[in-house]
């Protein structure tokens, strides 16, 4: 077989018979292309309404636009029968009536400027079969009239769908003579700037912003897609962006359904647009708390901000079963020294010595890496380094993260507990480094840094320790207690409540004695378990020895009378 000399692009017959599986056969792809091939019409409203014969209930949809001249244009697969004008803004394909394949349908019309209309019956098996469909005329008013076969699943369907068509479409949309609740898809944007034909709108709102949000408006049909949205630091809230298409035949739509939008340079332009509406806005609140690569996106895009504010959040130490940090106060227009991320232990043990930070010079602020890059931020003193010191058995050791204690530690006294603070006074490299010393009381020092098992936990107490045992074990949930979330652990509060158990347990042996600490747990068992069935007024001594319990009500003698 010889080759041909040249080839063309066309589409074949048999795409005919598959016509219903264009669209997804739902009633709303159905309201969605009918009501936006009425707006191209002409159209000044759109009514819904729903009739019913021996078949079911047909759905209706008329429109008062300029009707179709030409009925076979309505049925010609691709080919849309629009003028030029419409043709090059919006890019119709000549498939919304094949949202209705698979159903028997019937369509009168009129075309403005005409003195009959027609009308044509399709029967749900004629959409790809290609038979010919009968023309007959009919009296009509101008416009168009769709009369659908409803399939049960749509009458459930209906309302909400009539509804989510109209909410955003520019034209009334009336539901069995109601009319529909419409709203600009813009409303409540602190800013709205005109872009190639678009509408871009601004909006400041708390929290994350679902991927499935409608984020482009295409005259009431609302599309998904990623478009900028940009979170400051510390902030509940996210700018984003809202997209009303008006007159932009750059961006398009997928065909046939027109869920989504083209992936092409147009949409990619107007993406940056949108980034630099979103700037201009935070340049127009004058403040912000943009991290420094977002700072440097905005001078990239031509928005020239001044730097974030020079505030941050005072320190305080991370616990063990945190899902986030603590939030303090903010701490601005004072001296501030920069608190680096560390283990939980070491945190909570370092917080007892530093507390403010006030022996350091400066109140102490948890670090943001985001910031790295504002001179404000650079400037700042911060700690390089955090470690403790311990002297035990005339040897000294030091622990910090990633550097343990001896395996043949024991809890319990030893000779001395040092914290040693390294500081840098800028982020400046090659600034000199001063280490600063101070005794503490305590240290904890999971065998893995940051566990719950209080039995690999070395607990080291400095010689006149003052800490009370509640405070103790109080340090030690904060500092190692992480509830386990594997399905075979109990609840949380269970989980909590043994470990804090355990904790006082240790604590009172460490601090008081074994003796101490047993009868510490007996009265909290008393306290949690056996009190509240001892009736008010009465008091129960009770003997145990060696396995056997005696109990006893123990009265008051009666005063004497008289």
């Amino acid at each position: 077989m010889s080759l041909p000399a040249s080839i063309h692009t066309s589409v074949g017959q048999s795409l005919i018979g598959k016509v219903s599986r264009l669209f997804n056969n739902s009633v709303t792809d159905v309201l969605n292309e009918l009501l936006q091939n009425a707006r191209r019409a002409g159209a000044s409203r759109v009514e819904i309404d729903v009739a019913g014969d021996d078949g079911g209930s047909i759905l209706v949809i008329r429109d008062d636009g300029s009707g179709v001249a030409d009925p076979a244009k309505l049925v010609t697969l691709g080919d849309s029968g629009w003028n030029d004008a419409i043709t090059h803004r919006e890019d119709p394909a000549g498939m919304g009536v094949f949202s209705l394949a698979g159903r028997p349908v019937e369509i009168r019309s009129r075309a403005r400027g005409t003195d009959n209309g027609w009308r044509v019956v399709i029967a749900a098996d004629a959409w790809e079969s290609g038979a010919p469909l009968a023309v007959e005329p009919w009296a009509a008013d101008t416009g168009t009239e769709i009369r659908i076969g409803m399939p049960d699943a749509w009458d459930k369907d209906l309302a909400v769908a009539a509804a989510n068509a109209a909410r955003h479409y520019p034209l009334p949309v009336l539901f069995k003579g109601e009319a529909l609740k419409r709203a600009d898809f813009l409303a409540g944007a602190v800013r709205v700037e005109d872009w190639e034909g678009c509408s871009i709108g601004v909006f400041l709102e708390r929290g994350h912003i679902p991927s499935n949000y409608p984020r482009i408006n295409f005259h009431g049909l609302t599309v998904v897609c990623p478009l900028p949205s940009i979170s400051e630091v510390d902030a509940c809230e996210c700018w984003h962006v809202r997209v009303d298409i008006v007159d932009a035949p750059a961006l398009q739509l997928v065909l046939p359904a027109r869920k989504e939008m083209v992936q092409n340079a147009a949409l990619g332009h107007l993406r940056e647009a949108a980034e630099r509406a979103i700037f201009r806005a935070i340049a127009h609140h004058a403040r912000h708390r943009l991290a420094h690569a977002q700072w440097l996106r905005a001078r990239e895009l031509g928005i020239n901000l001044p730097e974030a504010e020079a505030w941050l959040l005072a320190w305080f130490p991370r616990t063990a079963d945190g899902n986030s940090l603590p939030v303090g106060e903010r701490v601005v227009d004072a001296p501030m020294i920069l608190f680096p991320d560390a283990e939980p232990p070491i945190e909570q043990c370092a917080a007892r010595v530093l507390r403010t930070g006030e022996i350091l010079g400066g109140a102490l602020v948890r670090e943001v890496p985001a910031f790295e890059g504002y001179r404000w931020y650079d400037l700042l003193p911060r700690i390089s380094a955090l470690s403790f010191r311990v002297e035990a058995e005339s040897q000294t050791h030091r622990y910090e993260e990633g550097q343990a204690l001896p395996d043949t530690m024991q809890s319990g006294t030893v000779a001395a507990i040092m914290l040693d603070v390294a500081i840098s006074p800028s982020r400046t490299p090659g600034s000199d480094v001063s280490t600063r010393s101070f005794p503490a009381e305590v240290l904890i020092a999971p065998d893995d840094g940051w566990s719950a098992d209080l039995d690999e936990t070395l607990i080291l107490l400095a010689p006149g320790c003052s800490i009370d045992p509640n405070d103790l074990a109080d340090l030690l949930e904060a500092a190692c207690f992480c509830a386990c979330d594997d399905v075979d652990n109990d609840s949380w509060q269970t989980q909590q409540r043994n470990f804090l158990i355990q904790a006082r347990q240790i604590a009172n042996t460490l601090l008081r004695g074994e003796d101490a600490a047993i009868l510490e747990r007996i009265r909290d068992v008393v306290h949690e378990e056996i009190r509240w069935l001892i009736p008010a007024g009465r008091r129960v001594s009770m003997v145990v020895c060696d396995g056997h319990i005696d109990l006893a009500f123990v009265d008051e003698p009666a005063a004497p009378s008289g």
